[in-house]
């Protein structure tokens, strides 16, 4: 459950993180061109997504989540094309990879679609960063030995633990950029950490075949646990 001071934190770290695209915004505006105009909706549709996460922890906040079985490439596709036009403006490269079966897991599907949308716009967000900008991410799912790994990756290490950690130190306070966050800001690390919490499946860092990120353990559904 949220405290009080969490709940004004994370809503003062959205409020700080606003701050950039609202701004972008406003210049963008100053020249009404349909470049201009497509990044506008890309900065809002950012901005939306960021407020409907921190919603959603509010809402879900004192209530038990109803998992059901879903599969994770259907979420994972969904996801990807939410995210195309975000990508297309950092000049990133997104796909999804899948190994294995597609097995079914039990989940939110509404909270995991919402914690991978962060997580993606989080890791593309910081390809800006100097110290160097992966061409590609990934958005995968493999198995495991304890469930089903869901995440955002990329061969290059920029969503680590370690920005995770920053995230859920630095949130609240005054605007962050930090070399590790680039800059994204940690609001969207924030309230996707939040929602994997809520979903019982606390967000962690996680290797895809070549790749690391964070991502999500999911349990596989009741009817292969006991095959």
């Amino acid at each position: 459950m949220l405290q009080g001071n969490q709940s004004e934190q994370l809503f003062t770290a959205l409020a700080e993180q606003f701050k950039l695209p609202l701004l972008q915004i406003a210049r963008l505006a100053e020249n009404n061109s349909q470049d201009n105009l497509l990044a506008i909706t890309t900065l809002s549709n950012q901005a939306l997504r960021l407020i409907d996460g921190f919603i959603r922890v509010q809402s879900q906040d004192q209530t038990s989540l109803q998992l059901e079985p879903l599969t994770t490439n259907s979420v994972l596709y969904d996801v990807a094309n939410t995210l195309q036009p975000l990508a297309r403006s950092y000049d990133v490269l997104i796909d999804v990879d899948h190994q294995g079966k597609n097995t079914p897991v039990m989940a939110h599907r509404e909270s995991l679609q919402a914690i991978l949308t962060l997580l993606g716009a989080s890791l593309i967000e910081a390809s800006n960063d100097e110290s160097g900008a992966p061409a590609s991410i990934i958005l995968g799912t493999h198995s495991s030995a304890k469930g089903v790994v869901v995440g955002a990756f990329s061969k290059h290490t920029v969503l680590t633990q370690r920005m995770l950690l920053m995230a859920r130190e630095l949130h609240g306070r005054a605007t962050q950029s930090t070399p590790y966050l680039g800059g994204a800001g940690g609001a969207g690390l924030a309230i996707a950490d939040y929602l994997s919490n809520q979903m019982e499946a606390p967000i962690k860092s996680y290797r895809h075949r070549s790749m690391t990120g964070l991502g999500s353990l999911l349990t596989p559904t009741r009817q292969l646990q006991l095959v």
